[in-house]
């Protein structure tokens, strides 16, 4: 049973490194646009400016939206995993006490992987 919690566990690390790591890359976006709002707000623009602030910005704002669209894909997944994690953990402890008591009353000595092998 502790394989399919490992399992679980690393699925659900997984999905909170990935949303830490996208709320990092959108943080890094987010400063890089107000970075171009106050060079916007200290100068006095002209034509040529003009055309590389709007491009840079566009582009800037782009990559911040395909950010935020990954998480909110992320957060469909991670949302409803997150509401049942706390289930599961209460779930495995409950269950490894029923399993070492399993082993005690029964005298289970063998392993499934032992059993696996055997048949």
């Amino acid at each position: 049973m502790c394989q399919y919690h490992s399992k679980f566990t690393e699925f659900v690390d997984g999905l909170r490194e990935q949303r830490s790591a996208l709320n990092k890359q959108q943080s890094l976006l987010d400063k890089k646009i107000s970075n171009l709002y106050h060079d916007l707000e200290g100068i006095e623009p002209a034509e040529e400016f003009a055309l590389s602030f709007v491009k840079q910005l566009h582009g800037t704002l782009k990559k911040r939206r395909v950010i935020k669209d990954e998480i909110a894909r992320l957060d469909a997944v991670l949302r409803p995993v997150m509401d049942i994690t706390e289930n599961v953990e209460e779930a495995v402890k409950s269950r490894k006490r029923h399993s070492k008591r399993w082993q005690h009353d029964f005298k289970m000595t063998m392993t499934l992987e032992e059993v696996i092998s055997e048949n």
